[in-house]
């Protein structure tokens, strides 16, 4: 089964945010870079998102409507990122 790509674009779309906005999550680091068609960047190759990066945008669009600051929600993307929250971790005693 392929996975779906969406240019920027069609990110943007499928996430409510503008094309703008995503190259700039991008530049802060709030998403990875992403992917590019035909070589990269340097080349000309067009940025290419996968299903879950754009969840990932639509996640922060959400969080931003809810008033959450971009560092609250770097914090919680590092949350997910790591697998889990840090409650859910065992104890050590």
């Amino acid at each position: 089964m392929n996975a779906r790509s969406f240019s920027i674009g069609e990110a943007a779309k499928a996430s409510g945010l503008t094309v703008k906005t995503i190259r700039y999550y991008e530049e802060i680091g709030l998403i990875p870079k992403a992917g590019r068609t035909n070589g990269g960047a340097h080349t000309g190759g067009n940025r290419v998102y996968t299903e879950a990066e754009v969840g990932r945008l639509s996640f922060i669009r959400h969080a931003r409507l809810f008033g959450l600051h971009l560092s609250d929600i770097r914090e919680l993307l590092a949350l997910a990122d790591s697998k889990g929250c840090p409650s859910q971790q065992p104890k050590y005693r």
